[in-house]
Parts: structure tokens; C-alpha cells; sequence
């Protein structure tokens, strides 16, 4: 059971991309992951016998869907209105809100929550308002008290960021939005939920809800619909907002991974070999999310062995797909590169002994740059300008020295 039922993000007019030489099979797959997540959601709120089902995030862009998208999503919020759910589609704006529905053609079921226009429910008996955050938003009011042996009301304060939405590790989420604008919240009766697409902290009483379908390998969770309880019946559940019961189903249908293997020497057929013992454990369940597969290669601080990677990489990465293509495995691998996570410590003058004047002296000195930025960011001190994430500094250094090793 679950009285609401949250999806975050679901963009199903926005395609994941497709991985280069993926087979006809595997690209459907990918193309289909957004709306089948979002399907799910649907079924469970269903399922569930849900009171509402709240959309949230990018959903579907009046100015980019197609008529048979507009058509599935209208046939989803018709058929949960027959089960008596409620389909509530959070927006920034009220403009929005007639927009979305001509597309959509205005079905039984679908409301729709602004900053400046909540959504009353009558939920199992108590009654729900469900309102879009926005920023500091002072429209809103704690919840009232309840009177003397009547309900508690409730309310949904709902907010979300923008980072990720582009799916690189880079980019700038000074913008994407601030969960601070719900603490104010967190008390009995309010219910604050953070829809993000990274992990984060939040403010204590706020649930961060996931979304539906990860688009990259920068997103370090699976996806999934948060079902909300209004009604605590259980003390070991997690919580947010102060009451209720919350937990999280699985919405995903496809999944990044990076694998990370140990090779010092040989060449493609061998690498093949080490790679695929790694992924013998992978499901071959037709119903399990599709694993997208990155292999990373841990070459014991060795240049030449990096270099020899990136030499043979194509010719391991057609062994172990037609591995994959012979035991039916619901994976696609489809990168393999050396790893840029690991450590120059055994290049740095304390243990590689450099010589002034050598090549050997230059990857000593680099591996030292590189360690004194690593230990910057352990002690949290800040170079004016000149510090940079850890990874990022240890993937610039090696590639630096492949250069060199490669000219």
C-alpha cells in the first residue's frame, strides 16, 4: 500500500544516447529505458492502490514531443484515473499548465501543483496539499494544527535541481536550484521532497527522490519511484517530513557500470580473457536491466602499459562483445581505457628516485604536482585558483606522460 506515489525526471522526449556499434536489439533498449521507466512508475502507483501519482522534473516538452508520446502518457493518467488515482504534474509555471493539457487532451485524473496553486487532496480520510517550491518561496505557510480530534493536514513541498540534466561531471550546478528552500518545512504535517539526478546533502527532514532512469555513468544511483505512506504503521522505516513511511521501487531499464581490472602485460586476447572472467557473473535474466559496461584498466603506474591499452583496446573490446553476443548477457561493453583513477604515488620523487635532466625526472616532478593537489583537497585548503578535483588531476597527469611516452 502507498498513498503517493513520486517520479522524478522521467524526459521521456529526451533520448539517452546510444552507444557507438550497439546492436539493432540493444539500441531499442536504450530508446524505450525512459518511457518504460515511467510505465513502471504508473504500474506501481496502480499497483499500490496509490491516491495520486506526482510527475515532477522534465516530463514531456509541449515544444518536442511527438503525437504518440503526448498519446502514451495520456493513456497512462486515463487508466490510473479509472483506478482512482490522480496524476499530478508539478510545474514552474501556471501558463504550463494549459499548454500541457492541449497536449495531452486535457484527461480525467490530471491535475496540476504550482508555486502559487496547490493541489487539495482528500487522501484515506486526511487532507493533502501538494505545492511546487520555489526558491524562498513566502507564499507558503506552515501547516495548521489540527483541531481538537480532527486530522492532521498535510502538505508536499516539492523542489528539484538541474544538474546532471546535460550528463557531464563538468558541468556548472552553481544554478541547478537549492534544496535550503525547503528546511524551513520539516515539521509535522509537511512532507519536503528534493528530486536530483546527483547525491547531495540535504537538509535534515528532506527525501531525496531519484530519478526514474539514469542517463549517464556520472549518476551513482540506480532509478526509482518513492512511494510515500501518510499513515506511520512502522518505526524502523526511514522517514521524512516528520511522519510517514517511505520506500523506494526500482524503475530502471538500463544501468552504467564501471568494471576495474588488473593487467600489467599482455595483449588483447589475454586482456579479453582477464575482462570477460570479471562479467561471468552478470545476469542473463531477459527482464533485468541492460547494463551499459566501462572497463577500466589498472596498469601498476606503467606508461608503456597504458599506452598499450589505448593500442589494443579495439580489438579486446570485439573479443568480449562477441563473448557477450554467444552467452546471451543483457550487457553491452562499451568502452576500455586505462584507468585515470590510479595513483602516481609510485612516480614521485620519494619512491621513483628521478633524475635531474630525464623523462623519468619530468614524470617524478608531474606526479608531484599532482600528489600536492591531492593533498589540498584532503585537508580541505583551497590554492587560490590553481586547486582542482582529484580525479580530474590525476586524469590530466596521465595523460600527459601518454603523450610523451606516445611522441
Amino acid at each position: 500500500m502507498a498513498d503517493i506515489v513520486f517520479a522524478f525526471d522521467p524526459a521521456i522526449d529526451r533520448p539517452i544516447p546510444t552507444p557507438d556499434a550497439a546492436p539493432p536489439a540493444l539500441a531499442a533498449a536504450i530508446a524505450a529505458a525512459p518511457i518504460d521507466a515511467l510505465q513502471t512508475a504508473f504500474i506501481t502507483a496502480r499497483e499500490t492502490d496509490a491516491a495520486a501519482l506526482v510527475l515532477f522534473g522534465r516530463i514531456l516538452d509541449p515544444h518536442r514531443a511527438s503525437p504518440a508520446q503526448a498519446a502514451l502518457v495520456r493513456a497512462m493518467i486515463v487508466d490510473l484515473a479509472a483506478h482512482g488515482c490522480h496524476t499530478v504534474w508539478v510545474t514552474d509555471e501556471g501558463d504550463d499548465c494549459t499548454t500541457i493539457a492541449q497536449m495531452l487532451g486535457d484527461p480525467r485524473g490530471l491535475l496540476f501543483a504550482t508555486p502559487s496553486t496547490p493541489v487539495r487532496l482528500d487522501i484515506r480520510g486526511l487532507p493533502v496539499d501538494i505545492f511546487r517550491a520555489h526558491g524562498g518561496d513566502a507564499t507558503l505557510h506552515p501547516a495548521p494544527s489540527p483541531a481538537s480530534g480532527g486530522p492532521l493536514e498535510h502538505r508536499v513541498i516539492i523542489g528539484w535541481d538541474r544538474s546532471f540534466w546535460s550528463a557531464e561531471r563538468w558541468d556548472d550546478t552553481s544554478n541547478a536550484g537549492s534544496s535550503q528552500s525547503l528546511a524551513a518545512w520539516s515539521q509535522p504535517g509537511c512532507h519536503c521532497v528534493w528530486g536530483s539526478r546527483r547525491s547531495q546533502p540535504l537538509p535534515a527532514g528532506v527525501r531525496h527522490v531519484v530519478p526514474l532512469q539514469p542517463r549517464s555513468l556520472h549518476e551513482c544511483t540506480t532509478g526509482g519511484c518513492s512511494l510515500l505512506s501518510l499513515i506511520d504503521i512502522d518505526d524502523d522505516t526511514d522517514r521524512a517530513g516528520g511522519s510517514g513511511r517511505w520506500r523506494t521501487t526500482a524503475t530502471h531499464r538500463v544501468a552504467w557500470k564501471t568494471l576495474t581490472v588488473e593487467s600489467a602485460a599482455g595483449g588483447d586476447e589475454e586482456l579479453a580473457t582477464t575482462i570477460w572472467s570479471a562479467l561471468e557473473s552478470l545476469p542473463t535474466d531477459p527482464q533485468a536491466p541492460l547494463q551499459i559496461i566501462r572497463c577500466s584498466v589498472e596498469c601498476g603506474a606503467s606508461v608503456g602499459r597504458r599506452v598499450r591499452i589505448a593500442e589494443i583496446a579495439a580489438e579486446t573490446l570485439a573479443r568480449v562483445r562477441d563473448l557477450f553476443d554467444k552467452k546471451n548477457v543483457r550487457a553491452w561493453c562499451e568502452d576500455l581505457y586505462a584507468d585515470p583513477g590510479e595513483s602516481l604515488a609510485p612516480l614521485g620523487h620519494a619512491r621513483s628516485g628521478g633524475r635531474p635532466g630525464s623523462t623519468t625526472s619530468f614524470s617524478s616532478a608531474l606526479a608531484d604536482i599532482v600528489l600536492s593537489l591531492e593533498a589540498v583537497a584532503s585537508t580541505s585548503q583551497q590554492h587560490s585558483g590553481l586547486a582542482m578535483p582529484v580525479d580530474m588531476a590525476r586524469e590530466a597527469g596521465w595523460l600527459a606522460l601518454e603523450l610523451i611516452e606516445s611522441a
